[in-house]
Order: structure tokens, then C-alpha cells, then sequence
């Protein structure tokens, strides 16, 4: 007689009373039946009216209970009864529901879950993540951990009906390296290693978390993903893609986290920052998270139509970002699987109405954040401004009051004076002063021009210039040019030589287009033109010194023609101290027809003189016989007292007087709007930043089916998705500010669960709830809602405190155990739902590039600042047009920063970052996907900073000692993989060291060319071939999945 083992019959009754207490369960409503309604049943029959079929609703209780006309959809209870039921099981086409067009069918298990919960009552819930945050308590008790940690007390509780445990704790090696990748995004250094490695005291673990939380890389490795969910940029994206400043917002984000921010003072500061009172310029950069959108600058691109795409991707980011809840589903009708209706979708939209931009076409900077030299330096030029404004305004009333008195006494002057037209053709001598008590006022100037009183030949200053060597000043691109008018044409300037300290060189320069015209006196040391040429005319000695003394040249002398003209004259010496003064020339005209001794001839030019006063310009242009008296008196007075060279000395003063004011005043308008150039061009060096600004808000109304061209849709004011209540302002509109505030608030389950939710994924490698950009009917319920609901209600019980959060995760066993699945655990939870075991997974992108710097120390490590642009292959933007744009990799330091640093494009994003997964950022990305392709192992070998990092790693291994090939694979490892290699990889990596060493001793020209990759210099005092061999060997490791990956 055969008897059966004690243990074996009581796990046979075990599984018999197991199975009829699962048959008496009801059936689990938000993981088990809201699932298939919502896949199968809602798009018809759920929150949008709009398609709603046969006026029967099933994501609510009251719908599916409706009298349908003599039957219910449910009757509870009774799935026999029940028309849902009949309609899964019916033959009839025309019945079968889903209909049989849209290829779904529920499987026999599905149809089994529906009958059940209809025979237990057809129970409905609320959505789970609408639902208030609940406060479970912690099990206390637990078969499949010792751990008292809340963590583990909630997984362990799904456990326990379960016939596996938990993986085996990990080894310290794996665990630092997790933790330095989930904290950092890049492995730990070999001292780092060694730090943690070798305190063996209880809190080494502790200290550990505590060391990288304060690690200012934390805020760099947090910022990452954050900026793929606020989609950040430095390209606006669409057919342009042109570039844009926000960089600012990324130091934000670092330092937002690196600060421990509270989570509900970040969010009130990226949806309002600009509107809380006395906003820090701190705040108003946190709000460019408003302006981070995609934006055109297409000609001809429709305004109404970009406000409207842009209010729809606000709404759309905004819903998924702080909520996780997919609101964008309702820009064209009502959310069919979620409570969010067309109207909710724009009246969110009507909250960022009032934001200032241009729809169409470049968005200049609103903010600007100099450096603290910067801002020093802007103070200076502001005060000089202040000065020149005072000094102009006081120097210009002044002036203006002396010109008047010339004015009155020119007139006197010129009351007996009787003028007639010339008829004398014989030449008279015209001089034209360029500078006589001050420079030039229609010039550009060069070089100092410094006034002093004495000695003076005429007027009250002269221009004096002393220097070393080879120095000058000049003018040049004189608005009103000299036309020389014959070869007699003579350039004159008067010069006082210091006897004290003379000069050894003196030369005058021409500017006709070009300094082809040179005269000069004294010794020939000034090295411009070629001697015995038009170009470089010796005069004679220099002029005596402590005396006045004129200088002049022809125009024939140095090669002038008539009509030529000359716009600017340089003063050019050697050595010594010079004053200038009365600089001119002097050209024979005739009378008749020139305009400063010929009415007519002036006339005829005034006509198309703007420079004159409107009332001189009509007169000039009408012809004698209609001209009236009154303007030809007016014609003739202007000329007199502004033009005419024939008037008496006494009256020629006061012109010259009213002449010399006017010049001054110009001089000191000039220097007063160079001034303000100045700081216009200081300012441009600027960083610069896209804000939020608020101005008047525009009418936002529904548009139907999401188009923009139908305005015939209700007008909405800002207000919440009606279904989770409603914002109490009084009667005041609501604004961003009540926006931020109701996101945070106790009322709104969904932020803090969306926020944890994310945050658990970065730790354990997929969500509670595994769609982190959906909370709602199209994503899945959590696996385990009340360690959810804990980890949410202590964040935010805690004040919101990020660090908490993230280290209540990694002080957990669950974190702490082993990546790598028993057999049999691998078999019943694949996907690793229950969190028996760790996850293991490659790294993202920029982590992959930290990873190499890092290893092989070319890393530079400096937080925060400007968009960097590493090596890109040649031709990559080849296709960027509006303007067409070429890649300029940066230099030194720039070309070694940590990736989240590389400059963003969203249109052609950098290939390397490409290749491993990162998101173009045209929409929010909550999560990316994780490929394995072999254009990442080409990547890893090819690009140019993956090489240069293997062979500065290489020159690491080289120089840490002079010992043999072994123990330098064993240091590589080290510093790579923070382990020793197996004898396996010894081998393998010693056969490919030989190998490649044969390769490049034979050939010294490619090992040349593999060590010079890059911009950092290649260190010759190594041999090239033992450098190169060896850099093959870095490349290698470099390219092992373990070493970008976390276990």
C-alpha cells in the first residue's frame, strides 16, 4: 500500500482550497475589466459624446445600467441577462461586438473576466489615478523579507502568494556601479571605487547615497530626463530649425535639482515664475519652460494657425509633463477613454493666452544674464552714457544760445550787404577747413583725437598726438568728400613740432577709396607705399621745431586727378609729439559755377539736398518765373548766411562761429550715440534667455474638430478639467499662477503619483505603472497601487523633497538585489512585474559619451553654461536650410563636456546621441526606448571622441606603470569595469594587443593617424605603434555592453 508524504497532501489541499477561494473572489475591476472595456469598448462607448454609439456609455455605472429599451447593457448579477454579454458570444455579425471591422477580438479568458464581474455584481471604480492619494499602511509582517523598509514590506506583500522570493542581494561591486550610474550617469573612478570598497563599516552604504546625492553631477544625471519631458531644445524646430537661447533653463533644472527644490516650488516656477510677485530672475528663467515649444519662422506661414498649434502642444505638455494624463486626446473632441472633454482641453489652453510671442517669425531674447564682469563693465558704460547725456544736453543749450546770438548778428551784418551773381570767370581761391578746433563730425574717426588750448594757430584748440614707433589718427568716409578740381588743388595742414620730444618721421595720407597717396618730411621709417611713387613722396625735412609751420602738397604731387575725391586724410609720424591744427584744402573754382560764390548754382543743387530745410528744398525746386518773391528772398538769405565765401570778415565770423557750434554739437551727439552703441554691442555678449512674459490675453474659444479656421466654437475662460473641480478666484480670471497652484495642491492625486512614478522607473528600471506619459484608460493600472499611493503621499507629505524620494528607493533590499533571475523566477514573472530582482539595461546616450570621458579622464567637469558642439561628421546638416548652416565643432575644454551639453537639434539630432536612442524632442518624451542596433558598436569604434577618449585611456594605462602587459589589462579593467578581467578576457585581450601591436609596428603611418584623432595632442613621449596597439585595446573595452551598461 502506497502512502503519500505529509508535505505532498498538504499542498495539494493547499491548491484545491486556494482554487475555490479564487472562484468566490470578485473579479479585480481597474487591473482585470477596465483594461478590456477601455481597449475594446470605450472608443464607442465612453467619454466622447461625439461618437458615442447607440447612446450607450460603459465607462460609467449609470450607462451600463441604462434601460436600453427592455434590456441593459449589465444587469448585475445575471450575465445571462445581460446584452454586453450576448453581444461578445454572438454569431450574428451585425451584433458581434467589437464589430468585427475594426479586427478586435476578445479572447475566451477576457470574455470569462466580464461574465465574472458581472456575476459578482458588475461592480465599477473610479479610475484609480483620480482617485485622492490614499495613506496604506506598511505590512507588517512578511514571509519573504527580514527588511523592515517600506519598500520592500509592499513588494514583499504581493509575494507571498507567489512560490519564488527575492533575488540574492548583489555583490558591492555591481551595487556602486548601479548606484554611481543611477545617481550620476557615469561609473565610479578608480579612487571612487576604492573609497566605498574599502570601508567596511555598516553605514558605508549610507554614506555612499548621502556622498552622490550631494555630488553636483546628480543635478546633471536628473536633468537629462527632465529635459525630455519639457521637450528643451536649442533649435526651434519645423522647417528652419533655426537656433534659440535657452540654455539658462537647463542650469536651471541642475541646479533646481542639485538644491533639493521642493517638487510643488518647481512646478509653480516652469508654469509661473514670471507672474509671482517680485519674480527672481531665477523664476522668470525657470518660466521659459513656456517658450521651449517648437515654434516657425516659414514666410507666408498662417498666424491664427501657429497660435493654434502651439496652444494644442502647450495643453498637450502640459497634461503630460504634470499630470501624466494625455489631455491632448481632447483637442478635437471629447477624450474617448478619459474624462476630459473638448472644452477642458481649451479652456486649459486659455491659461497661457496671455504669454507674449510672435507666432510667426524669430523670437527675440527677453531676458538677459551677464556675468558679474559683464554687469561691472555695463555700469561703467551706463555711467559714461549718463555723463554724455548730461554733458551734450548742457554743452548743446549752451552752444545753440551762441549760434542764436551769431545768427542775430550775421544778419545785422548782412543787412547793407548787396549780393550779385558773379560774371567774372576768372578762378577765385575756395578753402575748405576739414578740422579747426575739432575733428571731423561727418567722418569715422580713428586713433585719439585730443584737444588741447595750447598752442593754438587758429581758433581756441589744436589736435595734439604724441607716441613710440609707427602711430597716427585719421578720419575716413567723410559724408561730404573733396572733388579735387584741378592739379593746383592744394592739401595743407599746420603742424607745432615738440622741441622737447620731436618727431623723426611726419607723413600725410590720401584716402580716395584707397591710402594710394602719400607725402612725407624728415627720415623714411613709416613702412607704407614705395618710395619715388605717387604712393610715398618725400617733401624735405622736417618742419622747424617750437613754431607753427604749414605744410602742403599739390594734388598733382601725389598722383590726384581732377574728380577724384578724397575722403578721409590720415597723420601719420614717427616717434614724438605733434600739434595739428587748421587742416584743409585750398582749389581754384570758378565763380559762376560754384556753389559757394553762385546763387544759381547753389540753387540748383539744393534741390536735391535733403540735408536743408524742407521749406529751402520746395523753393529750390521750382523754376524762377514760379518762384515768389518770399522764396526767392528765402533761397538768397540761406545762401548768404550758410554758403556764400564772398561775405564781409566780420560776418564771415559769425558764420564760422555758427558753423564750429554745429560741429561741436554733432561731435558731442556722436559720442553720445557711441556711447550707447557701446552698450548695445556689450550687451549682445550677453547670455540670453526665451521667458515667459505676460501680457493681454486673447480669446481662446473651442475649435471644432481642432481646426483652426472654424471660429465658430464657444469662447472659454481659463479653468481646470471640469471632472476634478473648480478653481476659486472670486471673480478675478484665473491665470498660470492658479494653474501652478491647483497642480500642486491636495486636491489633485495625479502630479505627485505621475512624479513617483517616473522616479521609480529611473531606480528599478520600468514604472509601478508602466506608461509613465499615461495615467488614465490607456495605460495600466500599477502592479502595485498601494506602494504607489505610499511613496506619492510621503513625497508629498515630506514637502515635496526630490532627494527623499530617490533615497527611500535606493536604501531598499529591492534595489539592492541582484539583476540576474533565478531560472525558475525568470520563468513566472519575465517581465519582472513583481520586482523580485533588478533590472539591467544600457545607459542612455549622453550617459554612454559620460561614460568614456569619464574612464579615460578627458571629462570636463564644469557645471552648467552654454551648448557645446562636439565632433559631428562633415555634411550631417548638410540638409538644414533657412539658411543653410555648417557644424563648427568647438575647441579645447568644450569638446569634452558631459552630453546633456551637446547642442540640441531637433531636426538632425547628433548622430552618436541618435544612434543610442535620444528623442529628437519635437514632442515630450516620458520615456525612451532602449535598442540594441549595430550602428552603436560602430558608433563606440568610429566617432571621433569615442576614439580619442580610448587612446587618452590608452596613455593612461601607459604612464600608471612600467609593468608587464598584464598587469596593465588588470588597471584597464579597473578603471573601466571596476572589477579584475577573467582569464577568459585576459586571454582575449592579450591575443588582441599582440595582434594589433604586429599590425602597427609594421605600419607607423596608420598608427600615426589613429593617435592623433581628435584635438588633444597625442602624448610623444610613448612610442606610437605601443600607443596605438594600445588604444585598440581601450576601444574595445570601451565598446563591452557591461560597460554602459547598469545591472
Amino acid at each position: 500500500m502506497t502512502y503519500c508524504k505529509p508535505h505532498l497532501i498538504l499542498y495539494i489541499l493547499t491548491l484545491f482550497v486556494g482554487r475555490l477561494l479564487n472562484a468566490a473572489l470578485p473579479v479585480d475591476f481597474t487591473n482585470e475589466v477596465r483594461p478590456i472595456l477601455s481597449e475594446y469598448c470605450f472608443h464607442c462607448h465612453g467619454p466622447d459624446k461625439s461618437t458615442r454609439k447607440a447612446k450607450l456609455r460603459l465607462d460609467l455605472s449609470e450607462g451600463a445600467l441604462r434601460d436600453l429599451g427592455g434590456y441593459s447593457a449589465v444587469i448585475p448579477g445575471k450575465p445571462e441577462d445581460s446584452e454586453l454579454v450576448f453581444r461578445l458570444h454572438s454569431e450574428d455579425k451585425d451584433e458581434l461586438m467589437p464589430p468585427p471591422k475594426t479586427g478586435k477580438r476578445l479572447s475566451e479568458k477576457q470574455k470569462k473576466i466580464l461574465e465574472d464581474w458581472i456575476k459578482h455584481g458588475a461592480e465599477y471604480e473610479e479610475h484609480w489615478s483620480f482617485l485622492p492619494i490614499d495613506t496604506p499602511s506598511v505590512p507588517t509582517k512578511s514571509t519573504k523579507t527580514k527588511s523592515k523598509h517600506s519598500v520592500d514590506r509592499f513588494l514583499a506583500k504581493k509575494l507571498e502568494t507567489e512560490v519564488y522570493s527575492f533575488a540574492q542581494p548583489t555583490e558591492n561591486k555591481t551595487l556602486l556601479r548601479r548606484l554611481y550610474f543611477d545617481l550620476l550617469g557615469m561609473p565610479p573612478t578608480l579612487e571612487e571605487a576604492n573609497q566605498f570598497l574599502k570601508d567596511k563599516s555598516d553605514n558605508a552604504y549610507n554614506r555612499l547615497v548621502d556622498r552622490l546625492l550631494a555630488d553636483q553631477r546628480f543635478g546633471e544625471r536628473m536633468a537629462v530626463h527632465w529635459l525630455d519631458l519639457v521637450r528643451y531644445s536649442d533649435t526651434i524646430g519645423y522647417h528652419s530649425d533655426n537656433f534659440m537661447e535657452v540654455s539658462a533653463y537647463r542650469d536651471y533644472v541642475i541646479d533646481a535639482f542639485n538644491e533639493n527644490m521642493s517638487y510643488d516650488q518647481f512646478v509653480i516656477e516652469n508654469l509661473a515664475g514670471d507672474l509671482i510677485p517680485r519674480s527672481s530672475k531665477r523664476q522668470k528663467i525657470a518660466s521659459g519652460y513656456n517658450r521651449l515649444l517648437q515654434t516657425t519662422q516659414e514666410g507666408g506661414a498662417q498666424a491664427a494657425e501657429y497660435t493654434a498649434i502651439y496652444q494644442a502642444d502647450r495643453v498637450r505638455n502640459f497634461g503630460v509633463v504634470w499630470l501624466g494624463a494625455t489631455t491632448g486626446c481632447a483637442q478635437c473632441h471629447d477624450h474617448k477613454f478619459d474624462p476630459f472633454t473638448i472644452k477642458d482641453f481649451y479652456s486649459l489652453a486659455a491659461f497661457f493666452a496671455d504669454l507674449k510671442e510672435r507666432p510667426v517669425g524669430k523670437r527675440s531674447p527677453n531676458l538677459y544674464l551677464p556675468t558679474q564682469v559683464q554687469s561691472n563693465k555695463l555700469q561703467e558704460l551706463e555711467k559714461n552714457k549718463q555723463y554724455l547725456e548730461q554733458e551734450t544736453k548742457n554743452t548743446k543749450a549752451l552752444l545753440e544760445k551762441e549760434s542764436t546770438d551769431a545768427l542775430v548778428n550775421l544778419k545785422k551784418a548782412l543787412r547793407e550787404f548787396s549780393y550779385a551773381e558773379p560774371k567774372d570767370k576768372e578762378p577765385q581761391i575756395s578753402e575748405r577747413i576739414w578740422a579747426d578746433d575739432t575733428a571731423p563730425a561727418d567722418a569715422q574717426l580713428s586713433g585719439k583725437w585730443e584737444l588741447v588750448s595750447s598752442p593754438v594757430y587758429s581758433g581756441a584748440k589744436s589736435i595734439v598726438r604724441a607716441g613710440k614707433g609707427n602711430n597716427q589718427h585719421y578720419f575716413i568716409n567723410s559724408k561730404s568728400p573733396h572733388t579735387v578740381t584741378s592739379d593746383e588743388d592744394e592739401f595743407f595742414a599746420y603742424t607745432f613740432l615738440d622741441p622737447e620730444n620731436p618727431p623723426r618721421q611726419i607723413m600725410l595720407q590720401f584716402n580716395d577709396g584707397s591710402w594710394g597717396h602719400r607725402a612725407y618730411w624728415g627720415e623714411s621709417l613709416i613702412p607704407y607705399g614705395q618710395e619715388n611713387t605717387v604712393s610715398r613722396v618725400k617733401m624735405g625735412p622736417l618742419p622747424d621745431l617750437g613754431k607753427w609751420v604749414r605744410l602742403s602738397v599739390s594734388a598733382k604731387k601725389i598722383g590726384l586727378k581732377p574728380k577724384d575725391k578724397i575722403n578721409g586724410i590720415a597723420f601719420t609720424q614717427w616717434d614724438g609729439k605733434i600739434y595739428w591744427d587748421k587742416i584743409g584744402v585750398n582749389s581754384k573754382v570758378e565763380p559762376s559755377k560754384d556753389i559757394h560764390f553762385s546763387l544759381l548754382a547753389w540753387t540748383a543743387q539744393a534741390k536735391g539736398d535733403k540735408s536743408l530745410p524742407v521749406e529751402i528744398q520746395k523753393a529750390a525746386k521750382k523754376s524762377d518765373k514760379d518762384r515768389s518773391k518770399l522764396e526767392s528772398d528765402l533761397l538768397k538769405t540761406h545762401f548768404l548766411i550758410y554758403k556764400y565765401r564772398g561775405i564781409p570778415k566780420d560776418a564771415l565770423a559769425f558764420r564760422e562761429k555758427i558753423l564750429a557750434n554745429k560741429i561741436q554739437i554733432k561731435q558731442r551727439e556722436s559720442k553720445l550715440e557711441k556711447a550707447k552703441k557701446d552698450i548695445e554691442n556689450h550687451r549682445k555678449n550677453f547670455r540670453s534667455m526665451l521667458v515667459s512674459e505676460s501680457g493681454s490675453s486673447r480669446m481662446v474659444r473651442i475649435l471644432p474638430r481642432g481646426n483652426w479656421l472654424d471660429q465658430t466654437g464657444e469662447l472659454v475662460a481659463p479653468a481646470i478639467p471640469e471632472f476634478m473641480g473648480k478653481l476659486d478666484t472670486k471673480d478675478r480670471k484665473a491665470n498660470r499662477l492658479d494653474l501652478a497652484n491647483w497642480v500642486v495642491s491636495d486636491d489633485n492625486p495625479l502630479p505627485a503619483r505621475a512624479f513617483t512614478n517616473r522616479i521609480w522607473k529611473m531606480f528599478f528600471g520600468y514604472g509601478l505603472s508602466r506608461r509613465l506619459e499615461d495615467l488614465g484608460g490607456q495605460g495600466e493600472p500599477p502592479t502595485h497601487p498601494k506602494l504607489l499611493d505610499h511613496l506619492a503621499s510621503e513625497f508629498r507629505n515630506n514637502g515635496w523633497d526630490m532627494k527623499k524620494l530617490i533615497r527611500t528607493l535606493v536604501t531598499s533590499d529591492a534595489y539592492k538585489q541582484s539583476s540576474v533571475p533565478t531560472e525558475k523566477l525568470a520563468k513566472a514573472d519575465p517581465l519582472n512585474r513583481l520586482y523580485a530582482r533588478q533590472s539591467r539595461f544600457r545607459v542612455d546616450a549622453e550617459f554612454v559619451r559620460d561614460t568614456a570621458l569619464s574612464i579615460s579622464g578627458l571629462l570636463f567637469s564644469d557645471i552648467g553654461g552654454t551648448s557645446v558642439k562636439p565632433y559631428q561628421p562633415a555634411g550631417y546638416w548638410q540638409h538644414l536650410n533657412f539658411p543653410a548652416r555648417k557644424w563648427q565643432a568647438g575647441k579645447g575644454d568644450d569638446l569634452y563636456r558631459r552630453g546633456l551639453y551637446t547642442f540640441h537639434c531637433r531636426s538632425f539630432t547628433h548622430p552618436a546621441m541618435l544612434a543610442f536612442d535620444a528623442p529628437s524632442r519635437e514632442e515630450c518624451t516620458a520615456e525612451r526606448p532602449r535598442s540594441n542596433i549595430p550602428q552603436q558598436a560602430l558608433a563606440l569604434l568610429n566617432d571621433p571622441v569615442f576614439v580619442e577618449a580610448a587612446r587618452v585611456f590608452a596613455e593612461k594605462i601607459l604612464t600608471h606603470s612600467n609593468k608587464e602587459d598584464l598587469e596593465k589589462i588588470h588597471y584597464a579593467f579597473q578603471c573601466a569595469l571596476t572589477r579584475h578581467p577573467t582569464k577568459e578576457e585576459v586571454q582575449v585581450m592579450t591575443k588582441l594587443l599582440s595582434q594589433q601591436r604586429k599590425r602597427y609596428q609594421e605600419d607607423e603611418e596608420a598608427a600615426l593617424g589613429l593617435v592623433k584623432t581628435g584635438q588633444k595632442k597625442y602624448n610623444t613621449n610613448l612610442r606610437v605603434s605601443e600607443l596605438a596597439a594600445w588604444t585598440s585595446v581601450s576601444r574595445a573595452l570601451l565598446n563591452m555592453y557591461e560597460t554602459t551598461a547598469r545591472f
